[in-house]
């Protein structure tokens, strides 16, 4: 009966580990028979060809009970695979036909020459069965039964658990984890953009109209403080105000003194120049204009000996101490994002990474790029960001105690997430699971697994079981 290739994790497993130990006659050495006794039968395998041979390959399998009787309600079956890092497994499985005798024929069609794996299982309906694994290689004769572990049988296959010698399974690297009841958080990860902080943008603006004299703020960029000159100002309106304010100085009235005062101060005379007025006892001809605020002007409307009109933007400064970075987020993770939210900053440009916190989520998502836009303030006393540079943002969200597994234990196949979980003695079961949250390392788990229970975090069959597990599972 020709043989059906599968590729199945079961196999992979299978290629690598070994079965439960069992008396054989030939210890393991190559020759046209090999032979094992287990279970009360005595089986020996043979290629009447000669040498193995990439294609066909006929396998004679003889059973005899513990007497030497030949044992013809067996049921015999061969498995067989060979497999190759990065490649999916390559092998078959195949029951082998009666022949009366105690005799049974098998055919292996290998896909290329090599050294391939070979597991042999003998069944009794009566009771009783033989397993032995071994390896067959191309341009050698027979098959080479070698000591091994306890192989799966046919009926753990159809349930999908594997059964491998604990010690095995530590000499290729399979690592165990417990599942946990701990805290999670997770990280959204995004592109930010820094800006100004609108919030503290100034603009210069005066009241009445007027000529730049002495112009101080002569650049774009510049730095100012507060209080000093931007320029000076020679105003018609702010001349007689002045000499309004010293006739009544003059005058006994106090209401009128009173709102010639005001008047200056609305029209954003300071309380220095005032006092300057009043010592001066007369009116000066150009006034001070006085930044409002310290920072850089990032808006610059007026040149020396420009004409102004009243509430013309003059100059606009914004402070570099406090930026605001705004960073586009995806809608899958809206739900880990909230205003007060601690977040992390960093750029190959920067210095170790900065601190910031959520101010505002943005209601609507962009259009173009369906994310929504998340407003970070940071504090930047170093000046170490500056507008338009482009760093890396991470929002760090506490989502308490969850039942976690690593994220290397869940195995992706479809729609379904399977774990393999240790029951002890080297037996896996591959088990579906629900999953919720996940971040870089853990993953949440909802249904299929509880606290204390053992899974496979990471082992050799996992490298090429994301290829073969769609049909591993139908076995499973």
């Amino acid at each position: 009966m020709r043989m059906r290739v599968v590729r199945r994790s079961t196999l992979v497993l299978l290629a690598t580990v070994g079965l439960a130990a069992c008396q054989r006659s030939d210890e393991g050495a190559p020759g046209t028979v090999g032979s094992f006794a287990d279970g009360g039968l005595h089986v020996e395998v043979s290629t009447p060809a000669g040498d193995v041979r990439e294609g066909a390959n006929e396998l004679r399998i003889a059973v005899r009970d513990a007497a030497g009787a030949p044992v013809n309600d067996a049921r015999v079956s061969v498995q067989y695979s060979m497999s190759m890092a990065g490649s999916p497994s390559m092998g078959g499985r195949v029951v082998a036909e009666p022949m009366g005798d105690g005799q049974y024929r098998a055919e292996a069609t290998l896909e290329m020459g090599g050294t391939w794996q070979v597991v042999i299982s003998a069944e009794r309906a009566s009771g009783g069965s033989a397993n032995a694994q071994g390896t067959m290689r191309t341009g050698a004769p027979g098959v080479r039964i070698g000591p091994s572990a306890a192989p799966v049988t046919e009926s753990e296959t159809k349930a999908g658990t594997v059964r491998m010698d604990p010690q095995r399974l530590q000499k290729i690297g399979v690592r165990f984890a417990e599942v946990e009841r701990a805290p999670l958080t997770r990280s959204v990860r995004a592109l930010g953009r820094v800006t100004w902080d609108e919030t503290k943008l100034v603009d210069v603006a005066l009241k009445v109209r007027g000529f730049v004299r002495e112009l101080r703020a002569d650049a774009l960029g510049a730095r100012v403080e507060k209080g000093e000159p931007l320029f000076f100002v020679y105003s018609p309106e702010l001349y007689a105000a002045q000499n309004e304010y010293l006739q009544a100085l003059r005058s006994k009235n106090e209401a009128v003194r009173v709102a010639a005062r005001a008047r200056l101060r609305l029209w954003d005379i300071a309380d220095g120049d005032i006092a300057a007025l009043e010592k001066r006892a007369a009116p000066f001809e150009m006034l001070a204009v006085r930044s409002p605020s310290s920072g850089v002007l990032v808006e610059k409307n007026v040149v020396q000996g420009a004409a102004f009109e009243a509430g013309a933007r003059l100059f606009r400064i914004a402070p570099l101490e406090h930026m605001w970075v705004e960073a586009e987020i995806y809608a899958s993770d809206l739900a880990f994002v909230s205003v007060g939210q601690s977040a992390t900053i960093s750029a190959p440009y920067l210095q170790g990474t900065l601190e910031g916190r959520v101010a505002y989520v943005l209601p609507a998502l962009a259009s173009e790029t369906r994310t929504a836009r998340v407003r970070l303030e940071i504090e930047n006393g170093d000046l170490a960001l500056r507008p338009e540079m482009f760093v890396d943002v991470a929002l760090h969200a506490d989502l308490g105690e969850r039942v976690l597994v690593p994220a290397s234990a869940v195995i992706v196949a479809g729609d379904r997430r399977v774990v393999f979980v240790d029951l002890g003695s080297g037996v896996l079961e591959p088990r579906t699971i629900k999953i919720g949250v996940a971040n870089e390392e853990k993953v949440e788990v909802l249904e299929g697994l509880e606290p204390g229970e053992r899974v496979v975090a990471s082992g050799n069959f996992l490298i090429s079981a994301e290829s073969r597990i769609q049909s591993a599972l139908e076995q499973w």
